[in-house]
């Protein structure tokens, strides 16, 4: 099977050239990036321009992180589709949507999943995004809960399921992996309550609606 990896990116180019050596040492299948950078990003794209041997595409697109994601998606062509780098997981018949265990608390337990892997047809029918097939991810969230919406969408329709073997690690300030920079205060840490309370209010519709 082959796998795109969407990666939106932005003003963190020295930690590129790590996750692509980081790819080709662990991953076994087919795969191709689709790095996703700003326009006015030009320390991004001319460390990706300076990275010969790896395959990978860059997408220009300036944008939320949904929104960017989405463009990476479009630029794409192959049956998975992933967030980041992950053991890929054999999927059954009727499961559309995998959730990866991501080292942290959040998935410990498997009922979230921050970076799952879908399959193409999926995300165009019935859609990834609840009434926009097409698109990862839902845009008129500015970064938060976009995942929270996928995977809880996908088990709503009774099309997902957790594979702890698949793994990503997830760095984040919050588990205290890594430091926070200013890319983490233009996404994560900016307008989390209006994005809860859009979930809240998708959720109440979507969740009524019989899988």
């Amino acid at each position: 099977m082959n796998v795109a990896i969407l990666v939106p990116t932005l003003g963190r180019a020295d930690a590129l050239g790590p996750l692509l050596q980081n790819l080709r040492q662990v991953t076994e299948f087919r795969y191709r990036v689709y790095f996703v950078v700003d326009r006015e990003d030009h320390e991004t794209r001319h460390a990706l321009e300076a990275m010969p041997g790896f395959d990978f595409v860059t997408v220009v697109c300036d944008g939320t992180f949904p929104e960017k994601t989405n463009a990476g998606y479009r630029a794409s062509t192959e049956e998975l589709v992933a967030p980041l780098e992950a053991v890929l997981p054999h999927f059954e018949a009727g499961w559309q949507v995998v959730g990866t265990y991501d080292c942290t608390p959040a998935t410990e337990e498997g009922w979230h999943a921050t970076m799952p892997i879908l399959r193409r047809s999926y995300i165009e029918d019935p859609g990834a995004v609840w009434g926009e097939p097409g698109k990862v991810f839902y845009e008129r969230f500015h970064h938060s809960f976009v995942e929270t919406e996928l995977w809880q969408l996908a088990l709503h329709r009774d099309v997902a399921i957790f594979e702890r073997e698949s793994v990503i690690e997830h760095r984040h300030p919050v588990w205290g992996t890594r430091e926070a920079d200013e890319t983490d205060a233009k996404g994560n840490g900016r307008n989390w309550d209006a994005d809860e309370a859009l979930f809240v209010r998708r959720k109440e519709q979507w969740s009524a609606v019989p899988a």
